[in-house]
């Protein structure tokens, strides 16, 4: 009995060890399904594109949202990165996790000595659950954090826009909120494109940009002036090579600097520039049918118009004609000028030069000029050297580059185009080379007001502009000067415009108390062209040929005669 029993036993041993073993077979074949099922979700999601990837929330809320990729880049003309963005942790904490609140801002305070005690106590005593102690922590801090173990404490990574040229090119690039979202300047104007993770790219070369901020800035200290703007621009297709506002700010701080630095001088600022819009009243008159171009105008007395009485810095005691007119900056030549081009004509020509409104540029920060329509004489007379309009320097340098360019407009732009779309020709070819010849001699002419601008070899022309500055009541003042520069070069085939413009110089002893434009702001633009030249490859020329003078008027410019009274 024994022995059956036994043997029964041993058969039903037998017997559940195979169900066990039939039964793990099953369990191993499950699991290795559900693996092979999670795996394939999981390369199947991977899959997924990254711009297209969606998380959604639970059923509760309903709601999905999308993973935006790290904000675009800025770039210069040469590839330099001039705004990207970098991944850093911030400091958040749960006030209500905190045993010791003593405690707790003691170990912090070893940590972050800034932290101002009484604000963290604020932010340990509220009620919420999440707040933010610190926007950026380095990863040393980071490492002693997590040694003091510190209960609540929220260790988060987040964007930061960075600037890595700090001051350079920051009125074009603007800035960023807290958020990421752009609120001046590039940032600002490109913000969808940027924030979909696209790069912009943008005429400024960090070179030319870095040498214009450097010689103005030096010759605002040298003046001892409030501030200036300067512009480089392509006198063919319009690009922006620099554009700078003295004083400037960090980009990197742009959300804590509320003074005047943030102003635009170059782009938002509206100035009266004085003679430089001469050129526009010269180039008007080659154009109009009612002055001829050997017309000359009486200069020897002072012109009285209504209660205004006009007169020169440096008169002259007989008649001139055009080109004497720029060459000397003579205003009674230039208001009897533009009594004879009529007002009609002169608006027709401001309005079609872009004089009359604001810039179309790739940054929000844009002034729109002020210009006087009553169609007086008088208003007629001053706005043809300067007065009674009120325009950027972007304008002027776009009205400057249209003169030489053969008369055809050309629009400034942040933007590398390669070519100029416009062809909306304003003055003719004819005219274009009478003012680049007229604007040579004001350089190079002994009589010229510009001779400080003469660069050896590079055949720089232009225009000089002084105005008395507008104060806050409307008037003018005699002590406050605006003092203006507008060029280009080379003459006789023009690359580049320079535009310059300097805020209320004051006199030196080096200059004998002058604080013209003939003294302050000429001599920038021949730094810049020396600086500059070698950078975008204009060679000068040694020796003037036979090429270069075929393209341009000669004219002859009279001096001072004896028994002049200056």
């Amino acid at each position: 009995m024994k022995v059956i029993d036994f043997l029964h036993n041993d058969f039903s041993i037998k017997n559940n060890l195979k169900i066990r073993k039939i039964k793990l077979l099953i369990c191993s074949a499950l699991l290795m399904f559900s693996f092979a099922i999670i795996g394939y979700k999981t390369i199947s999601l991977a899959s997924i594109n990254k711009a297209n990837v969606k998380y959604f929330s639970t059923k509760k809320n309903q709601q999905s949202f999308i993973v935006k990729p790290n904000r675009g880049n800025i770039y210069g003309r040469n590839g330099e990165i001039l705004a990207t963005t970098v991944k850093v942790h911030s400091l958040n904490i749960n006030p209500q996790e905190i045993l010791n609140k003593n405690e707790t801002i003691e170990k912090l305070k070893k940590i972050f000595p800034q932290i101002i005690d009484q604000n963290i106590r604020i932010k340990l005593n509220t009620r919420k659950k999440y707040v933010n102690l610190l926007r950026e922590i380095t990863p040393q801090e980071h490492v002693l954090l997590l040694k003091q173990g510190i209960e609540g404490i929220l260790i988060e990574p987040r964007d930061k826009r960075i600037y890595p040229n700090n001051n350079l090119v920051s009125h074009i690039l603007g800035g960023t909120d807290i958020d990421g979202k752009g609120i001046a300047g590039i940032e600002k104007s490109f913000n969808e494109q940027l924030l979909d993770g696209n790069d912009v790219t943008i005429s400024i070369h960090n070179g030319i940009q870095y040498i214009t901020e450097k010689i103005l800035s030096e010759q605002i200290e040298k003046f001892d002036a409030e501030g200036g703007a300067g512009i480089i621009m392509n006198a063919k297709n319009g690009e922006i090579y620099a554009l700078t506002s003295l004083p400037d700010y960090n980009a990197n701080n742009y959300n804590n600097i509320f003074n005047q630095n943030l102003f635009n001088k170059a782009t938002k600022g509206i100035y009266e520039l004085g003679s430089t819009l001469k050129l526009i009243t010269a180039a008007v008159a080659f154009e109009s049918e009612n002055v001829k171009e050997n017309d000359v105008f009486d200069v020897s007395s002072p012109l009285k118009v209504s209660s205004r009485t006009i007169r020169d810095f440096h008169p002259l005691n007989y008649s001139l004609n055009i080109p004497e007119v720029i060459v000397h900056s003579s205003n009674i030549g230039s208001a009897k000028i533009a009594k004879k081009i009529g007002a009609s004509t002169q608006l027709k020509y401001l309005k079609s030069l872009g004089l009359m409104d604001k810039l179309d540029l790739e940054i929000p920060e844009l002034g729109k000029p002020q210009v006087l329509k009553d169609g007086k004489l008088l208003t007629t007379m001053t706005i043809s050297y300067g007065h009674g309009i009120a325009i950027t320097l972007v304008h002027l340098a776009s009205a400057t580059a249209t003169i030489v360019n053969n008369g055809v407009k050309v629009k400034p732009t942040l933007l590398i185009t390669n070519s100029n779309p416009l062809n909306n020709r304003i003055f003719s070819k004819k005219t274009s080379k009478k003012m680049k010849s007229i604007m040579r001699l004001v350089v190079s002419s002994k009589h010229g007001t510009a001779k400080k601008a003469e660069a050896t070899g590079y055949l720089v022309g232009g225009k000089t502009g002084t105005a008395e500055k507008v104060n806050q009541s409307g008037g003018y003042s005699d002590k406050k000067n605006i003092v203006a520069f507008t060029a280009a070069y080379p003459m006789n085939d023009p690359q580049f415009v320079i535009t310059v413009m300097i805020d209320n110089p004051k006199g030196q002893k080096f200059s004998s108390g002058r604080r013209t434009a003939g003294w302050v702001a000429a001599p920038v633009i021949k730094k810049l062209v020396n600086r500059i030249s070698p950078v975008l490859n204009i060679k000068p020329k040694i020796k003037v040929s036979s090429d270069f003078t075929k393209d341009l008027v000669k004219y002859k410019i009279r001096g001072k005669k004896k028994g002049a009274n200056l």
